[in-house]
């Protein structure tokens, strides 16, 4: 693809204004001039464009032939906007058109890797969320994108006990409705247990260290609180009776709040209810359920 570098020029003979040299000329590659060849004063300027798409390997492609050549035989010059825009349409046209399956893996990536780097989620469990919400999707799984794409990260999540994401912020984070995204993640579950994924059971443990940090604890009565609450888990997770029904954060929230009253520090319910993201309610039921059995006397 060739052009001639102005058509007004090479219908005209280029004078140098200098010695009256007539259409002896060469192309200054470093400039973008045409230069006399017999002076060297400069007769035109700017007049090539020294793009790297038309530079020779040595210097530029700017012209063609060697120095001294008439202006005649100079064949590329600056190419206009139109062919430049078209030429962009070209490169556009041949690629390959997306595939649905493929627009959907995008969109996926696009909406996880933003909640990435904030949620502090690993890049291998991005992939097991989006293979699970395609798996998900091809068996008819059809909930709003984004609470549908939060609902498959938030089922990896819980499956590998990755306890400082919460829904709640995840919920936050992603800037989702709380109502739709729990119809989204329980809908997600019926498909999962459909397709024979095993439903995670997160184990309230990983909790803990969260909750003791919201409550701003630390050093050595940090490590005392998560020892006690860890050694009163396993009585709780012990009993069906007691664990049962119960969310995790809810159950490693009762755990720490008792584990405070042992080590002598006061916190109340709406403390560790917060620290948890969790509400007071289910803390104050089974607090007295537990009172009972733990023969443990504390207000409330």
């Amino acid at each position: 693809m060739t052009r001639r570098i102005l058509a007004d020029l090479a219908e005209q003979d280029l004078i140098c204004p200098v010695c009256g040299a007539v259409n002896k000329v060469k192309i200054d590659d470093e400039r973008g001039s045409i230069v006399c060849t017999e002076c060297g004063a400069v007769i035109r300027e700017n007049v090539v464009d020294l793009g790297p798409e038309w530079r020779r390997p040595e210097s530029s492609r700017a012209f063609v032939g060697t120095s001294g050549t008439e202006l005649g035989d100079i064949k590329v010059g600056k190419p206009k906007l139109s062919d430049k825009l078209r030429a962009i349409k070209l490169r556009e046209a041949v690629k390959p058109i997306p595939s649905p399956s493929e627009r959907l893996e995008a969109e996926m990536r696009e909406f996880y890797e933003s909640l990435r780097h904030i949620l502090g989620i690993p890049r291998a469990l991005v992939d097991e969320a989006i293979a699970l919400y395609r798996k998900a999707y091809d068996a008819g799984y059809k909930a709003s994108r984004r609470e549908g794409y939060a609902a498959a990260l938030y089922f990896a999540v819980k499956r590998h006990g990755l306890g400082a994401v919460t829904y709640r912020s995840l919920i936050e984070k992603a800037g989702l409705d709380r109502s739709r995204f729990m119809s989204a993640y329980m809908e997600f579950l019926k498909y999962m247990s459909k397709l024979g994924e095993k439903v995670p059971r997160v184990d309230p443990r990983v909790y803990l260290p969260r909750i003791v940090s919201a409550l701003k604890l630390d050093g050595e009565i940090a490590a005392q609180v998560q020892k006690i609450a860890s050694d009163l888990l396993k009585y709780i997770m012990s009993s069906p009776r007691i664990r049962n029904g119960r969310k995790p954060q809810a159950l490693a929230a009762v755990a720490v709040y008792y584990a405070c009253f042992i080590a002598g520090l006061e916190v109340t319910q709406k403390d560790v209810a917060r620290a948890a993201e969790s509400t007071e309610t289910p803390i104050r039921e089974l607090l007295n359920e537990l009172g009972k059995r733990l023969y443990i006397e504390i207000s409330i």
